[in-house]
């Protein structure tokens, strides 16, 4: 399948906005070009456009070209540029699961793309029957989140691949919480399918949710045409800069990763063995989703006594749904203690 074939007709055609030094990499200049105060103050230049620096620190750690990364404001950034850069408003559609992660569907209403929207199956998985039934010549995207948001479940590489391979669309697998799991990542598939497009973030594992940093792995030339689409200067210095310095203390993050991984396990025991839910989900994310008949009073009595939690009633697959985020020891222990309360009917904040 040629890429181009899915691409907006006026997208392909787009003259982007250029930067005077879009292709000067060398900063050892006198810069008169942008308008920008001469006084250097740190963050007195606009920053590189294409965040040079920052890409090959994550090209390197992902193991692909540089060439095939792009960098959002956020994962939400780079899931609307896509829709922008490949639906036609009116006419084409998207695919997306439920119970599943909104912000899709809140951008193609924004770019009046229509959703089609599959219910996942009892074990939370695509039903790729109704996949092939719902798709046709105007579906340019089809949407995967794995792990799972809000359950924490994976989909099969396997199952990923097969789509890929039989799709005539563009396949998004969001891997925001693959840090998380042992699952291998789509990333691994990009030399063999030029429909998939593969998002992860800063946001989590990393610790960077308040730089706003999404990363998108595809084909060399899709990401040519996002770059173009995108505004030229969607990463600020500040961002960059400090991510930079983050992604180079991998031992932290490795380490952080691996607390994360114990706590989880630990309240998952604790929540199977406290009595209190109908369900408690196995999770390969930073969360464990449970369900309870009283959802939504357990949801107001934790955020009464300062415990912020999600809740997640999307039916007809998920009723009583709670989302929990995994803490550090001390957050989770105030939360096992709130339970106990809520167990014994001891109600600390009335």
């Amino acid at each position: 399948m040629e890429i181009e074939s899915l691409i907006r007709k006026n997208i392909r055609e787009l003259k982007p906005y250029r930067c005077a030094r879009d292709e000067y990499e060398d900063m050892d200049a006198v810069f008169l070009d942008a308008n920008e105060s001469p006084f250097e103050n740190g963050f007195n230049r606009y920053p590189d456009p294409y965040q040079r620096c920052l890409k090959f620190i994550l090209a390197d750690f992902k193991q692909v070209a540089a060439e095939n990364v792009i960098l959002g404001n956020g994962s939400d950034e780079l899931i609307d540029l896509l829709i922008r850069s490949l639906c036609r408003p009116g006419i084409d559609n998207i695919i997306v699961f439920s119970p599943g992660y909104t912000m899709y569907e809140v951008c193609a209403a924004i770019n009046d793309v229509e959703v089609r929207k599959i219910n996942l199956t009892v074990n939370f998985l695509p039903d790729w029957r109704k996949v092939e039934q719902q798709r046709d010549c105007c579906t340019k995207i089809i949407f995967l989140c794995t792990p799972h948001n809000p359950v924490g479940n994976i989909i099969p590489l396997s199952d990923i691949e097969n789509l890929c391979k039989v799709s005539d669309c563009m396949v998004v697998v969001d891997e925001a919480y693959i840090d998380f799991t042992d699952m291998p990542s789509a990333i691994g598939l990009l030399e063999r399918y030029e429909n998939l497009f593969v998002l992860q973030t800063l946001s989590k594992a990393w610790g960077m949710a308040g730089l706003r940093l999404g990363m998108g792995f595809a084909n060399e030339k899709l990401i040519a045409v996002l770059n173009r689409v995108k505004p030229p200067y969607n990463i600020g210095v500040l961002a960059q800069q400090t991510a930079v310095r983050t992604l180079k203390d991998r031992d932290g993050f490795r380490n952080n990763v691996a607390c994360i991984r114990r706590e989880r396990e630990r309240l998952l025991q604790a929540f199977l063995q406290s009595g209190i839910f109908e369900k408690v989900y196995p999770s390969e994310a930073n969360f464990i989703l449970v369900t309870s008949p009283q959802a939504d009073e357990l949801y107001r009595f934790l955020l009464r006594n300062g415990i912020v939690t999600r809740l997640r009633d999307i039916p007809p697959l998920l009723t009583g749904g709670i989302r929990i985020t995994v803490g550090n020891r001390k957050e989770n222990d105030r939360l096992l203690g709130l339970l106990a309360c809520w167990t014994n009917k001891l109600y600390p904040s009335e």
